[in-house]
């Protein structure tokens, strides 16, 4: 039976706020209501990217979130999801949930009191850290400074004092913390912390393509021991290594820092084409090799839609899934298995984070 699907993560906000109508087909861009339909996704999770060098970070989040709750309004097959009992419901109907999500924590402006707030405009994901370091957690791309000398001399490697009330504050207020673009000793410190399950909502497999921004076996096996999920991210640079290298190198030719503050249109425009073949099933390698490390019950999807400078052939957007699912049952995944890792999983998350 064919399986609605969870996506823990795009960017398409950006088009939302240059005034495309998403409600519509959309030329050059993946995510779009009819593409939603056509790839049977039941909650789409609209991450507010917010700039590392951002001056009015909590402004720039709340736009965002503005944005992202007009749209969910503005169409019947359209529906704004806070809770699990309302992803169900989604699940079991024509809608598409639309969830909130913050995509650094740059956005709190170091105030627990915004985090609150961001919490009460219905975010319930929250990426920690993006392409740079704050004075509280460390990013995995490393740019700027983590910390102060002090805090290293206390022995926080990556995750302040402060940091730590965050993710407290975080299981407290019910905001799922994510750590993609976490460095790995953030990841340790943040996953050791949390009370409850985190996710890695657009990551791949390092062992496959060994890009900073994926996870180790050890950090795979920790979420799956945990009841945390990784959610498959689509951009070939994480999917593919030869890919990854080219990628590398034609941004160093260009002088762009992949996991700089330059937001992806930038990139798009000035990047070369890299002439390397990535089939779509190399999607399914990733999702294989996780359930083998990780198991079944840890993988999700976590494409990275408009945030991504490339796909897989054949990957034009949410219209895909169909096709991801025809190749996960030609490896032999079974009804049961495309459904937790398709929502299964994420619903079963999200309801220890609703108690």
């Amino acid at each position: 039976m064919p399986q609605k699907l969870v996506d823990l993560h795009c960017d398409s906000v950006f088009f939302i706020l240059e005034g495309k109508d998403l409600r519509q087909h959309v030329e050059g861009i993946h995510v779009d209501l009819p593409r939603l339909k056509a790839g049977r996704v039941g909650l789409q999770v609209f991450a507010v990217y917010v700039p590392p060098d951002t001056e009015n970070a909590f402004l720039c989040a709340e736009q965002g979130i503005n944005a992202i709750e007009s749209f969910a309004k503005s169409h019947e097959h359209l529906a704004l999801v806070e809770t699990s009992s309302q992803l169900r419901s989604v699940l079991s109907s024509e809608k598409v949930g639309v969830m909130l999500a913050i995509e650094n924590g740059l956005a709190i402006e170091e105030s627990l009191e915004k985090l609150s707030q961001l919490r009460r405009r219905k975010v319930r994901i929250m990426t920690l850290v993006h392409s740079q370091n704050m004075s509280w957690i460390e990013s995995c791309t490393g740019t700027g400074k983590f910390g102060t000398d002090n805090v290293r001399a206390q022995g926080k490697n990556a995750l302040s004092n402060f940091g730590e009330k965050v993710v407290d504050a975080m299981n407290d207020l019910g905001i799922i913390p994510d750590v993609s673009h976490a460095s790995e000793a953030a990841f340790w410190e943040i996953i050791k912390r949390s009370r409850k399950p985190i996710i890695a909502s657009h990551s791949c497999a390092y062992s496959l393509c060994a890009a900073k921004r994926n996870l180790k076996d050890d950090q795979l096996k920790a979420l799956g021991d945990t009841g945390a999920l990784v959610g498959v991210n689509f951009a070939t640079s994480f999917l593919s290594d030869p890919y990854r290298i080219a990628f590398q190198a034609a941004c160093e030719r260009i002088d762009i820092n992949p996991g700089s503050s330059l937001i992806m249109s930038d990139i798009l425009t000035r990047l070369p084409k890299i002439s390397i073949p990535v089939p779509h099933t190399i999607i399914a390698d990733h999702i294989d090799y996780m359930v083998n490390i990780a198991g079944e019950d840890c993988v999700a999807i976590g494409s990275d839609f408009d945030g991504i400078s490339s796909s897989p052939d054949g990957v034009t957007g949410s219209d895909f899934y169909p096709v991801l699912e025809d190749e996960l049952r030609t490896r032999g995944y079974s009804d049961k298995r495309i459904e937790k890792i398709f929502n299964g999983n994420f619903l079963r998350l999200l309801e220890v984070w609703d108690k």
